[in-house]
């Protein structure tokens, strides 16, 4: 029992890790966790236990895939400002940013 407890203790620890962006934590928490599912004794799982591990480790995953995509979404952001300080920022007939290319052929004629 006190290694299931620790398992999921790990989970927790590292669903708190995520939701901070503490990506240290998380990079050090997960051979822990991967020392102490090793450790667990296969006999000693019951249906109970591998339904509340698995409802953890589906939240942690759900989470992880939120945080990357956040983590994108503001990479992309920083590309917008670095683009936007550098000059002109023209739009197409869509509304969508024009390409970089068209932006330096219109410098270049002004």
């Amino acid at each position: 029992m006190q290694v299931e407890m620790q398992i999921e203790g790990l989970m927790d620890a590292m669903h708190a890790a995520i939701l901070t962006a503490d990506y240290d934590a998380l990079g050090q928490l997960t051979p822990e966790l991967e020392a102490a599912l090793s450790s667990l004794p296969p006999q000693h799982l019951t249906e109970k236990m591998l339904r509340r591990l698995q409802r953890k480790a589906e939240r942690n995953a759900i989470s992880a895939g939120a945080a990357a995509k956040g983590v994108r979404a503001a990479i992309q952001r920083l590309k917008d400002v670095k683009q936007i300080a550098s000059g002109l920022v023209t739009y197409d007939e869509n509304g969508q940013r024009a390409a970089p290319s068209g932006q330096r052929a219109l410098s270049r004629r002004l």
